[in-house]
């Protein structure tokens, strides 16, 4: 039997607020973005159990050429190349962010259910 699919999506801003992109994650491995450094898409089928704690420990080298491989069959030059780094470079920092504030949040969450049960 299948499992079911979940998605999230995720707004991204700049330390000062301002809108970067909007991202979409879903629970069997897949990236899609709409952005102001490109719009960027790449599914990852062997991440692990969790994807949200996959991307955190990605290096922007890595995803960026991961952007550009999901492109390359139809843009493959420099400027494609360049315009994936940029895009990782501006665009995974924020997204990990967002993700560990997510995840430290839920840990809390649990420890806080956790020592309401014992009580």
């Amino acid at each position: 039997m299948n499992k079911e699919i979940e998605s999230q999506s995720y707004t991204l801003r700049t330390e000062s607020g301002q809108w970067l992109g909007q991202v979409v994650l879903t629970s069997d491995g897949m990236f899609a973005s709409v952005t102001d450094y490109g719009n960027l898409s790449y599914a990852w089928r062997s991440f692990g159990t969790n994807f949200k704690e996959f991307l955190c420990q990605l290096n922007v080298d890595y995803f960026a050429t991961k952007m550009y491989t999901g492109n390359s069959y139809i843009l493959h030059t420099k400027q494609c190349d360049k315009a994936c780094q940029r895009f990782a470079e501006k665009i995974l920092p924020a997204l990990q962010k967002v993700l560990k504030e997510e995840m430290a949040l839920l840990t809390q969450e649990k420890k806080q259910v956790n020592e309401t049960v014992k009580n």
